[in-house]
């Protein structure tokens, strides 16, 4: 039997350990903090966790185990190897609406979505492969606005009891206090590892003046973004970027945005899919560059 030579098989370990700290560096940044690069460049670059573990605190964020069918229109943005870093909705056939901080800058062949699963890592799950990137072109213009961008798959989206696509909030009529839910493979803890299954949990509205307030007078929210209370030790933690706010109706109102990881007692912070209407539907109608 042939051996191999050592350097060789020293190589091979090197690039083993590299792809390992890749996929944990990148499972821990998906969700984009103050102060903090967005979560695509966790995608592409490697970097030290101590800086993120200083930021941490280990407080459970309170989710529960979402039943198959639940959340139809929720996608797994992942990776070309498959690893998830970002939540996503179908909004149309060939159309995943999801957050700019989660795509800006990646290339569209090196993107997928897996759909109608409850597992980040069900291979018997239908993929798709992304064709076209677009990001608003006001992302971060200025920091922490207009995070928001689609995607567009290479082919339409089979449609079944675990696949839907989801309705947009018309009208923003939100009231003080209204129920929104969310739903995402993030942490489950502000120190621990990916959630494999689909975790969701409930808040409540807060007003952007509230949600200014309670975030220290910050100018990083506006008339662009909902924000959800929740109590404490629940909310949207790493990961989560990208996924999905709805109301009691099952209508997309928000996209997830940045917050204060994770469950601090803090507001998250989604982007108002009202709001972004027009673009949206510039993009859809083919007048948006790629």
């Amino acid at each position: 039997m042939r051996t191999l030579p050592k350097t060789t098989l020293s190589k091979g370990l090197i690039s083993l350990c590299l792809c390992l700290l890749f996929i944990h560096l990148q499972s821990l940044d998906a969700l984009r903090l103050h102060g903090e690069p967005f979560p695509a460049q966790a995608a592409i670059s490697l970097r030290s966790s101590a800086r993120i573990s200083a930021e941490r605190e280990g407080r459970i964020t309170g989710g529960d185990l979402a039943a198959l069918g639940e959340w139809p229109w929720i996608v797994s943005v992942q990776n070309q190897f498959g690893f998830d870093f970002c939540g996503g909705v179908i909004i149309d056939d060939v159309w995943i609406l999801t957050a700019a901080s989660c795509v800006s800058g990646l290339r569209a062949r090196n993107l997928m979505v897996l759909v109608g699963t409850l597992s980040s890592w069900n291979n018997s799950a239908l993929h798709y492969f992304v064709d076209q990137i677009h990001v608003h072109c006001n992302f971060d213009k200025p920091l922490y606005h207009n995070d928001i961008a689609m995607l567009r798959l290479t082919e339409s989206i089979k449609y079944n009891k675990e696949t839907a696509k989801i309705s947009l909030s018309e009208v923003d009529e939100l009231q003080e206090g209204d129920k929104l839910s969310f739903a995402g493979w993030g942490t489950t803890t502000a120190e621990g590892s990916r959630s494999q299954y689909l975790q969701q949990s409930q808040g409540n509205y807060l007003s952007v003046d509230k949600c200014r307030t309670a975030l220290g007078e910050t100018e990083d929210v506006d008339l662009g973004h909902v924000c959800v209370q929740m109590e404490k030790g629940k909310g949207i933690c790493y990961g989560d970027t990208g996924g999905p706010l709805i109301n009691s109706q099952g209508q997309l109102v928000g996209i997830g945005n940045w917050g204060v990881p994770c469950g601090r007692g803090y507001p998250d912070v989604y982007a108002r899919v009202p709001f972004y209407h027009d673009w949206i539907r510039t993009i859809i109608n083919g007048c948006g560059k790629v």
